[in-house]
C-alpha cells in the first residue's frame, strides 16, 4: 500500500460522520488516488501539489471521459481540500490548497479543460449521462456497504430506483410518467424485453440485473412476491411508502447532490426531463428515422421538428439533405423527368 493510500484510509475512517454527509467525497479522494499510482505519485506526497490536482483533474476529462462539467470539477476540489485539511489538522502533510485565488484557479481550470456548465431544463450531452450514470453506480455500491440506519437505507432506496428509472428512460425515452407506471407484465423473457408505447424494446444484460436485483431486494423487504399487475416503482418503493411520480425529481436532486454533479442548495427538486431531452437529442444526432423516435417517445412529428431537428448542427443538416436526395432519386419517375 502506498503512502497516500495509507493516508486516504486514515481520513476514511476518521473522518466518517463528514462522509456520511459528502457522500461524493469519498469517490473523489478514491480517484485522485487511483491517478497518484498512474503517475507514480503515490509514494511521494510531499511533491503533490496544485498542478498535479490540475494534471488529475486534466486525465479524468480526456484520458477517462469523466469529470466534464464545472459543477463535478468544483466536487472534486472540494472533496480534495477536506482531504488536505484532515491530513494538515493531523500534523501529516501541508496543506496545498493554501496561499492562492481559489476562484481564478477554479476559472483557469474550466477554461482549460472546456468544462461544460450543468443543465436545467435543457438537455444532457452523451458525455454527461455517462459521467452521473458511472458515478451512480460508484454510489451504489458505497450504499450497499455503508447501509446501517434508516436514512442511509431510504437513500439506498431511492439511488436503486433512479438508476431503474435512468436507464429505462435511455434506451425508451417515454414521459416520465409512461415509465413510472410500467407494470411487471409489460416484461418478457426474464426481463430482456420491455413493451412500452406499442414498441418492444431490448433491454441490456446490465439493465436486466438491475431490475432483477431492485425486486429481489424489495421482495425480501415487502415480505410478498411481485405480481404481474404490479407496477414495479410502486412495488420497489412499497414498504416505505407511496411511490408518485413526482418524487423522483427530489430523488434526482439528492443523486446530484450526492455524486457531487451539483452543490447542495436550498431547492428541493430537480427535473428529470433532460435525461429524457438528451436520449432524444442522441437519437436525433445519429440520424434515426423520426418515425421510430415518434413511435417511442410519444412527441408528434410538428413538435419533434420544432424542438429537435430545428437546432440541428449543420453537418446532420447536410447529411438530412444528401439522403432526402438519395431517397427521390430512388423512384422510377425521377429518371424520366
Amino acid at each position: 500500500m502506498g503512502e497516500m493510500e495509507r493516508f486516504r484510509d486514515m481520513y476514511f475512517e476518521d473522518c466518517i460522520e463528514l462522509l456520511k454527509n459528502k457522500h461524493s467525497y469519498r469517490k473523489h479522494v478514491d480517484k485522485f488516488i487511483d491517478y497518484l499510482k498512474v503517475a507514480g505519485l503515490e509514494n511521494r506526497p510531499k511533491v503533490i501539489d496544485k498542478n498535479v490536482v490540475e494534471d488529475c483533474i486534466g486525465y479524468y476529462r480526456i484520458e477517462k471521459g469523466e469529470l466534464n462539467t464545472r459543477s463535478t470539477m468544483e466536487a472534486h476540489l472540494e472533496a480534495l481540500k477536506s482531504f488536505y485539511d484532515y491530513l494538515s489538522r493531523t500534523d501529516k502533510l501541508p496543506d496545498i490548497f493554501t496561499d492562492y485565488d481559489y476562484k481564478d484557479y477554479k476559472e483557469a481550470i474550466v477554461k482549460k479543460y472546456d468544462l461544460s456548465e450543468p443543465v436545467e431544463r435543457g438537455s444532457f450531452s452523451c458525455d454527461e449521462l455517462i459521467e452521473i450514470l458511472a458515478s451512480m453506480e460508484e454510489l451504489i455500491e458505497h450504499s450497499i456497504e455503508e447501509k446501517s440506519g434508516i436514512r442511509d437505507e431510504e437513500r439506498y432506496l431511492q439511488r436503486i430506483i433512479m438508476r431503474l428509472f435512468i436507464k429505462i428512460t435511455l434506451i425508451a425515452p417515454a414521459k416520465r410518467k409512461v415509465i413510472g407506471q410500467i407494470k411487471m407484465n409489460d416484461f418478457e423473457e426474464n426481463f430482456k424485453i420491455l413493451n412500452l408505447n406499442k414498441i418492444r424494446i431490448n433491454i441490456p444484460c446490465g439493465l436486466s440485473r438491475d431490475i432483477i436485483q431492485a425486486i429481489q431486494y424489495a421482495e425480501d423487504r415487502n415480505g410478498k412476491q411481485v405480481e404481474k399487475a404490479d407496477r414495479i416503482f410502486e412495488f420497489i418503493y412499497r414498504y416505505k411508502g407511496k411511490f408518485t411520480d413526482e418524487s423522483l425529481n427530489t430523488w434526482f436532486l439528492n443523486l446530484l447532490q450526492d455524486i457531487g454533479y451539483i452543490e447542495k442548495t436550498n431547492r428541493r427538486t430537480y427535473p428529470v426531463e433532460p435525461i429524457r431531452n438528451g436520449a432524444i437529442s442522441i437519437m436525433v444526432d445519429n440520424m434515426v428515422n423520426p418515425l421510430f423516435i415518434s413511435k417511442i417517445t410519444g412527441i408528434g412529428f410538428s413538435r419533434l421538428e420544432t424542438q429537435y431537428y430545428g437546432t440541428m448542427k449543420s453537418e446532420y443538416k447536410d447529411y438530412l439533405n444528401k439522403n432526402i436526395n438519395k431517397a427521390i432519386a430512388q423512384s422510377e419517375y425521377y429518371s424520366y423527368i
